[in-house]
């Protein structure tokens, strides 16, 4: 009896004892609050993924817009040497072999984090679009678009900038430039007091100086076109008047004016006017391989519309690069037909159609110029003002020069090889297609 009465009372104590229920009670509570994390840890990584995915949809249409561009640079640059017979030229100016009406693709390039690669179709002759198609990479994502191109006749290079240098610009000393610049590099400064009073162009990505005098600047890529000289250049000049014997032709009984010896050099194609002498150009249309100036002055005169055209230096028989057009310390450059209290603003115009070097470094006085060398390094030093309009590959401008524009010259007139520009942008579906702009 003593053992079941010890039996029933041990039962009692347990049914009424509270003894070991928060055990049940923390389990119960840490499954309900891992269920709770559990949830918020996966909708927080839904949310990264995202995040993620977006960010990296986004850098890849950016790469692909950049690799349209690059596309856009290249084929202006080598454009004078796309024909029917050669539609394909590589990113390094090679010759490629169309396959089904398209170029090879490029190799992919780096842009940030992301890449892109693009392809273009087969040239088919001027005033016939191009397509560029487009693929940009960032991480998983890819995204294409395709960019239409089409040929126009180049003009307008002046209308914004007077002082151009396509690759760099670079500016040392107390120089002074009143004009609009633009380069799509850099404007670099390297000491100096010098000013710029106008606004200012720097290439994509790249830096400029504040400019002065409220100048603003701003962030694009132009491209300096090449030069169509007339095509009867070669034979309807006015060299002969340099020579003295114009019997025929345009400029028949018409000759240059000189003082000292004669600055000609027929068999070398050189105007060398030094031992402080003068020539007096009266002509229109030279064709001549290099232009020295220095000590000694050329002018034109008042009633000449002087284009002195700068051969290759290949034709000429010089090294690439060579230096063309030299104006050295007390060399000057001096239009006649320059007169604004009377109305006249004609200039010389200097076209240096190859890679010839431009070197300007007149002293002292006022000379007139309008230079284009799309092809050229062109140094500007001295101490002298120019009025006119420059443009250049690159312009390194060093010492005390004085530059500055007037609105009432003309803008050259004269023919530039066409440029493309862009005329329809869609993006494609899906990142890849045979060919390369299916479902664009």
């Amino acid at each position: 009896m003593i053992a079941i009465d010890r039996f029933i009372l041990l039962v009692r104590d347990l049914r009424r004892s509270e003894r070991g229920i928060a055990v049940p009670t923390a389990l119960m509570a840490l499954v309900a609050t891992f269920a709770l994390s559990s949830v918020a840890v996966m909708s927080t990584l839904d949310v990264q993924q995202g995040t993620t995915r977006d960010h990296d949809s986004k850098e890849a249409i950016a790469a692909a817009d950049a690799g349209a561009n690059i596309a856009l640079l290249r084929l202006n640059r080598y454009l004078p040497s796309l024909t029917v017979a050669h539609p394909c030229i590589g990113a390094d100016g090679e010759y490629q072999t169309a396959v089904s009406g398209w170029c090879p693709a490029t190799a992919t390039e780096s842009v940030g984090r992301a890449t892109y690669s693009y392809a273009i179709s087969a040239y088919a002759g001027t005033g016939t679009p191009l397509n560029v198609v487009s693929v940009g990479s960032s991480g998983t994502v890819q995204r294409r678009v395709n960019v239409a191109m089409t040929t126009t006749n180049g003009q307008g290079i002046f209308a914004d900038e007077k002082f151009i240098g396509q690759d760099e610009i670079t500016v040392k000393g107390n120089f002074k430039i009143e004009a609009d610049i633009g380069t799509n590099g850099s404007i670099i400064q390297n000491g100096g007091a010098g000013t710029v009073c106008g606004d200012e162009r720097h290439g994509v990505g790249k830096e400029a100086p504040t400019p002065s005098c409220s100048g603003v600047k701003t962030e694009e890529n132009r491209e300096l076109p090449a030069i169509v000289p007339p095509s009867n250049l070669t034979t309807e000049n006015a060299n002969c008047m340099l020579s003295q014997k114009c019997t025929s032709g345009p400029y028949a009984g018409q000759v240059d004016t000189y003082t000292k010896s004669n600055p000609w050099s027929l068999s070398t194609r050189t105007i060398n006017v030094g031992g402080n002498g003068t020539l007096t150009m009266n002509g229109g249309d030279y064709f001549i391989c290099k232009l020295e100036i220095g000590p000694g002055t050329v002018y034109m005169s008042a009633g000449a519309h002087a284009r002195i055209f700068i051969d290759t230096p290949e034709h000429c028989g010089l090294a690439s690069g060579a230096t063309q057009v030299n104006i050295n310390g007390n060399g000057n450059l001096v239009s006649s037909a320059w007169s604004p209290q009377q109305g006249s603003y004609e200039i010389p115009q200097i076209y240096v159609l190859g890679n010839g070097a431009v070197k300007i470094g007149a002293n002292s006085g006022t000379n007139h110029l309008m230079l284009y060398a799309p092809q050229s390094q062109v140094t500007l030093e001295g101490n002298a003002e120019w009025i006119g309009m420059f443009a250049g590959k690159s312009i390194t401008l060093n010492g005390n020069p004085y530059f500055r524009s007037d609105p009432h010259i003309k803008e050259p007139n004269i023919t530039y090889a066409g440029r493309f520009q862009r005329t329809r942008y869609v993006e494609c579906t899906g990142a890849t297609a045979s060919p390369p702009n299916a479902d664009c």
